[in-house]
């Protein structure tokens, strides 16, 4: 794993590798957690042409999926996955991505999956805290799910998920971890075959475990843990983009 420090940001620096962005010419399909939509990547994407930052169904402008899984949700965006993409996912967009990996591979050059892990039924207790939380949402206004959404955030991503979570509907934010809820990749991960990086942000613990599993079980896979919580393309755009470009670079050319 390389060091947090080896790509933090670089103030003053703009988001993509000095030799040049590998993403400028290369299809990518950036795939957004549950609760936001595709327009939290406007900072990571505005200066790639052939990005796509499409919203998951129930989120943003998508129609709801129903049941909601996420393997229809993969089944929803596979008609939007250019051939040779970069499939970037982060959190429930990095199943989402790991599910249209293993659907469709021959249209995926690369997986980058963001605080990300393959699923949550690996441990009773985030089981449990996950279908809580399900609980919870269905009696609490969206206001109010957004603002406590914002507790130990960063100023930016606090900022960010209160903005995006006060967009949508109660149902949105349920049906997504109803869909994270039943999905379990890991069944998919030793047929992976694409160049893979696996990120992880270094203030948040809860996902490192399952994201170890995945880059252990990922046939080449790496791995990088960055200074940031879970949003890191927020607290940390910058060190992000370094990472997968350096990435990118490297297994791609």
């Amino acid at each position: 794993m390389a060091r947090p420090d080896d790509f933090g940001a670089s103030e003053g620096q703009p988001a993509g590798d000095q030799r040049g962005d590998p993403l400028v010419h290369r299809p990518s399909l950036w795939i957004h957690g549950a609760g936001l939509s595709g327009s939290t990547w406007q900072e990571m994407t505005q200066h790639l042409p052939l990005a796509r930052t499409p919203d998951l169904p129930g989120h943003g402008a998508a129609p709801f999926c129903t049941p909601p899984r996420v393997e229809g949700f993969a089944g929803a965006l596979l008609p939007d996955v250019p051939h040779g993409s970069v499939l970037i996912g982060h959190s429930l967009g990095g199943m989402v991505a790991l599910e249209l990996t293993a659907r469709a591979p021959g249209r995926t050059a690369a997986l980058i999956l963001i605080e990300a892990i393959p699923t949550l039924r690996d441990r009773m207790l985030r089981l449990w805290s996950a279908r809580v939380t399900a609980r919870l949402l269905t009696s609490l206004p969206p206001r109010m799910i957004a603002w406590l959404s914002g507790f130990g955030q960063s100023d930016a991503a606090k900022t960010e998920v209160r903005a995006q979570l006060a967009r949508h509907p109660r149902k949105s934010l349920s049906a997504a971890l109803e869909a994270a809820l039943a999905y379990d990749g890991r069944p998919h991960l030793a047929a992976i075959e694409v160049p893979t990086l696996v990120v992880t942000g270094r203030n948040n613990r809860a996902t490192h475990r399952g994201a170890a599993m995945m880059a252990a079980q990922i046939p080449g896979a790496e791995d990088v843990m960055l200074p940031g919580g879970h949003m890191l393309h927020c607290d940390n755009p910058e060190g992000l983009r370094h990472a997968i470009d350096d990435f990118l670079h490297r297994r791609l050319g």
